[in-house]
């Protein structure tokens, strides 16, 4: 503990992240002379969304290496050749992190706190992950209640998909599995992050697209079905970490919501698992 009673607090430091360090990054050799007797292990990351990041850390030759858990940090902030993240440790088993882009500006933070058989989606796929945040959604009237319909494949049938289609997912994956998706209902695609299996997850406004019932929403999988708590029409809460628990949804997987019947506030979750 002599060390890090002789180092001044906070410290700050920074990495530049690269190719090479996307999977595990070495901290610098000055911190860890001066602070890495009292570091825990492991050490918590903390960005400015509020999250937590778990990541636990091996000590090889005199050197401190972020391993397990900054894969994770990494891919759910999208880092890259170029970005950089800076560091402020104060003494606890806490580190505060900003991230800056390539063109040296903070980023924008995520919100968060076998494929299933269908018949609205094609057999093709990429194998590219992806992320979602959703866009603004169009104006349009709420579907009041749903119909058994037969897969589209007409030119008509494609167009109102479109229309139906809520947000455009940022990445390949989940916006190849929304465009070729198939419905009259208004629909919405998430990609699923580790904050989405620990936390609720944020989606845009449902003002407008459902009933008067605006406290909760029903998820419907296969033949069971979930009330989740709906907090400001925006964001899914109690009962979200249970409905992902019991589907066993994974990291990686893609979900399209499908609003089947608006009066009652009820989605129709297909899920695309990432390994398929």
């Amino acid at each position: 503990m002599a060390a890090l009673q002789n180092a001044i607090l906070p410290i700050r430091f920074f990495k530049i992240i690269l190719k090479s360090n996307l999977h595990t990054i070495k901290i610098p050799n000055k911190f860890t002379q001066k602070c890495g007797r009292g570091l825990s292990n492991p050490v918590f990351i903390k960005p400015p969304d509020g999250t937590e990041w778990k990541v636990h850390w091996t000590n090889q030759n005199g050197e401190v290496w972020f391993k397990k858990g900054w894969k994770e940090f990494v891919e759910n902030y999208s880092l890259d050749h170029g970005h950089l993240v800076l560091f402020k440790y104060e003494g606890t088993s806490h580190m505060d992190v900003l991230i800056l882009d390539q063109t040296e500006l903070e980023i924008h933070y995520p919100l968060c706190d076998t494929p299933q058989e269908n018949d609205n989606l094609n057999q093709s796929d990429d194998d590219e992950s992806s992320v979602v945040v959703l866009d603004e959604w169009p104006h349009q009237n709420a579907v009041t209640q749903s119909r058994p319909r037969k897969k589209m494949r007409c030119e008509e049938a494609t167009r109102e998909s479109t229309k139906a289609c809520l947000n455009c997912p940022k990445e390949a994956r989940a916006r190849g599995l929304a465009e070729r998706f198939i419905s009259c209902n208004p629909f919405f695609t998430v990609f699923i992050k580790h904050c989405y299996l620990q936390s609720k997850l944020l989606i845009r406004n449902l003002e407008g697209y459902i009933g008067n019932t605006k406290d909760h929403v029903t998820l419907l999988f296969g033949e069971r079905s979930w009330i989740v708590k709906l907090l400001h029409c925006n964001c899914l809460g109690s009962g979200w970490l249970k409905f992902t628990r019991e589907v066993d949804i994974q990291h990686e997987d893609v979900c399209i919501f499908e609003l089947i019947c608006a009066k009652n506030s009820v989605f129709k979750v297909h899920l695309f698992r990432s390994k398929s």
